[in-house]
């Protein structure tokens, strides 16, 4: 009687489970989603400052019976996904932004599962998440100031400028707080503000309070009086004491005295 039992005649005895996966790589993918409900786990990351994705890719041995498919599984917060498939790659999605993972990939097939490989740590990053509203004042002049702070999740890496968007259309990059904006006099607006990181931009920031720009005449007003104060002098010393009354004296009084007897 043939005992073909327990014995592996190649790589490919289906009667055996997979060996353990080798040279298993973890890369950050660094994603542009900074919110994202993943259909690739076993729980949904939902949550705010989540979608972080790490690319992983591994090598299953040559002596090792086929694998039909991979369980991965990460650490913390034991997420567990089955690949569905004998490929050597792939990416996790759904991470929390900024945290750093493990993970585990067991190669199986119809006889069993390996006990499983682990990955070196790599931290998940993303996109900011958005600034809070920002304030806004105006000055004279018909400026605006627009003034806002760091978003409190960077996304795991360092937030490398801001954009600003007006209402009114106009949007300003590589902006920092506070920043001066020239508007339209006796315009109101309301401003939004973008935080970006290598990764990526973040969503607009809910809006500012509206400001209104102020008009441009008042300032004007103070140059108009003192022209009027030279207008006065121009006109009573050509007419009055000091040219009519020093002609009379000298020239009438001398004649009077032929007239005497």
């Amino acid at each position: 009687m043939s005992k073909n039992i327990g014995i592996r005649s190649s790589a490919q005895d289906n009667f055996l489970q997979p060996e353990n996966v080798t040279s298993l790589t973890a890369t950050d993918v660094g994603t542009s989603r900074p919110y994202l409900a993943t259909a690739n786990t076993t729980s949904a990351a939902s949550a705010s400052g989540t979608g972080g994705a790490v690319s992983l890719s591994w090598t299953l041995p040559a002596s090792s019976p086929a694998a039909t498919s991979y369980e991965i599984t990460t650490t913390p917060s034991t997420y567990t996904h089955d690949t569905g498939s004998s490929s050597t790659s792939y990416t996790f999605q759904g991470l929390a932004s900024n945290t750093s993972y493990t993970f585990t990939v067991k190669a199986k097939n119809a006889t069993g599962t390996a006990s499983g490989t682990t990955s070196s740590s790599v931290t998940a990053t993303t996109v900011p998440n958005a600034p809070s509203a920002p304030s806004a004042s105006s000055t004279s002049g018909s400026q605006d100031v627009v003034t806002w702070s760091a978003p409190a999740a960077t996304g795991g890496k360092a937030i490398t400028s801001y954009t600003v968007v007006s209402s009114d259309g106009p949007s300003y990059t590589n902006a920092t707080s506070p920043l001066t904006i020239n508007e339209s006099a006796g315009t109101s607006q309301t401003y939004r503000v973008i935080a970006i990181n290598a990764n990526g931009s973040s969503a607009q920031s809910a809006a500012s309070n509206s400001v209104t720009t102020q008009p441009f005449f008042p300032p004007f007003f103070p140059f108009f009086p003192p022209y009027f104060p030279f207008f006065p002098p121009y006109f009573p010393p050509p007419f009055f004491p000091p040219f009519f009354p020093p002609f009379f004296p000298p020239f009438f009084p001398p004649y009077f005295g032929y007239f005497s007897d």
